[in-house]
Parts: C-alpha cells; structure tokens; sequence
C-alpha cells in the first residue's frame, strides 16, 4: 500500500501480455460495478482516495507484471509479500487465478469501507521494531516491520498524526501513507474480520496448498508448519489483514547473492532493500518517476538478464 499512483498502468497497457493481463481483470470487476481500466488510466490522484481502487490498481498491475516475468520464463526460487502483496505471492505461486487474486483484492477493499471502523492512519518511520516499540503511546501499534531501520504504525489519526510530529521534531523520518483513514494491521481492523472472511471464503471456494516456495510475512515463523499456514486460504488471506507485517523477518531468508525483484506499481521497498540485502542485485520493475514506465520496465528487465 502507498506503491499507487494516478495513471500507472497507462504506459504499461502499450505491452500486450500486461494489456491481456488487466483486460482479464477488468471483466473480473466489471459485474462487480468497478472500472479497472479506469483506475489505471485515469490521471486523477482522486481515484486513490477510494482504498478499494487502490487494492484493486495494485492487484492488477502485480498480476500484468508476473505474467510478463513469465512470458520471459523468469521463474522465482522465492516469493515473499508485503501486506496485501500477499495475495500478490498466492498468484506467483498458482495458488491463485488472475480473477481469483483481483476478485480478493476487491474483497479487502469492499470489507473495509463497508464496515464502520475508527478513522484511523499510518505511517512509515525510520526506526526500527526494536527501536520504537516502547517509545509509541498505548493506542498506537507496529503494524509493519520493514526493516531493522524501518517500520510502518497504525493508529487512530489523531494519535497518529500527533506522534509523526513529534518523532518529525526529533530529525526522524516520518511521514503518512495514503490509507483511506483505515488503521491496517492493527486492533482496529479487527471488526472487518468478518465480512472479509465472507467474500474470500466465496472467491476462494477450495483452497490451494501453499508451496515452499512462498516465504509467509503475517506468521511468525513458528507457525510456519500451523494448519492456517498451509493453505492459500480465506482463513490465511483474512489473518494477513489484522496480523503486523513480519517483513523484515521473512526477508531474513532471502540468500545474500539472490536477485531480488519488487513487483508493484512503484518499487517502493527499494530504499528498504539496498540498505538490508546490500549485497543482492535489487530490480524494480516500476518507478511512478519514470516518464516512460513500459521503457523503464524493458530496462530493469534487460540490465539483468
């Protein structure tokens, strides 16, 4: 979450394999009311105050981008997700259908703006879990370990806000994530719980086992071998919701000579990456910064091939 941004799929579209990618998804959602193609063309930075556009923008342009490391026959040793980049991974993996994955990212978003929930808000700070988890007030929580140097906190905005600025005044990075005033990965998304489980349980009729191969980040690694790890699951899908984001954890065991790509509309974890995995090869295929993201994705795909 944070990786959207208006018109990211725009230059992206010009790739057929990507083009047949989002088409698909599109038809996923169009019964469903919503305008895939729209969210990904639209230059409107309004589009993303709708968090449902933002789960479902993301969704899409992560399947478009596995279907063309595919077509390039570059298969992953590894597969580890962020959040909602989970369902990202249960799609790599073959978990998951096109249509399942954008029809579950549409679940997390209806569930959420569907259930009366505390404003809430998050943040992307320069610390650490260790560092700041007896620094925070009662009301705020960890919800994503990023990095030895680097987490994200959710909370009810005020407190939020109040805390950024306080943490801002002492020189440390802080900064709000565009959310839609929801807290994930914390107490207070604890009430969507139900509603989410509903609409994954209906997308995800049988399950699919989980290979190896996919590296979990909302269990710990004792729960590895648990029965709700075992699955590409509802049950699975809804824990990563309200479970902190162990990412720094599971990245853990990506080997020091691995080649690492971020998959999303924006390689946003890069700065995360090259200071933890300095000694890996770190490829984004996207960059919002790029006047020509369809040339720019060639290019993170040729240096390395």
């Amino acid at each position: 979450m944070g990786s959207q941004w208006p018109g990211m799929g725009t230059s992206l579209m010009k790739l057929p394999t990507f083009a047949e990618a989002i088409q698909k998804c599109h038809a996923a959602l169009e019964p469903k009311g919503v305008d895939l193609i729209n969210i990904l063309t639209n230059p409107d930075p309004s589009t993303f105050d709708s968090i449902l556009n933002s789960f479902v923008g993301i969704a899409a342009v992560q399947i478009g981008l596995v279907d063309v490391l595919r077509a390039l026959g570059i298969t992953p040793d590894g597969i580890v997700g962020h959040s909602v980049g989970e369902l990202g991974c249960a799609y790599a993996d073959g978990c998951f259908t096109a249509e399942q994955m954008i029809l579950s990212a549409h679940a997390r978003g209806r569930a959420s703006i569907e259930t009366e929930l505390v404003r809430g808000k998050m943040a992307a700070v320069g610390m650490g879990y260790d560092e700041i988890k007896n620094m925070i007030p009662s009301s705020i929580e960890v919800a994503c370990h990023n990095a030895g140097d680097s987490c994200t906190l959710s909370g009810p905005d005020k407190d939020v806000e109040e805390f950024v600025g306080q943490l801002k005044a002492k020189g440390v990075f802080a900064k709000l994530v565009n959310v839609g005033n929801i807290a994930y990965h914390s107490r207070y998304i604890r009430p969507a719980a139900p509603a989410l489980l509903k609409y994954l349980e209906e997308v995800i009729p049988t399950p699919k086992p989980r290979s190896a191969t996919w590296i979990s980040s909302s269990l710990p690694k004792s729960q590895w071998d648990s029965p709700v790890a075992k699955n590409s699951s509802a049950e699975y899908h809804t824990n990563n919701l309200l479970s902190p984001v162990l990412f720094h954890e599971a990245a853990k065991e990506i080997p020091a000579d691995a080649i690492v790509i971020e998959i999303a509309p924006h390689g946003l974890l890069q700065a995360i990456l090259k200071r933890s995995h300095s000694s890996c090869v770190n490829i984004p295929l996207t960059n919002k910064s790029s006047k020509e993201g369809l040339e720019y994705l060639l290019q993170s795909i040729g240096r390395y091939e």
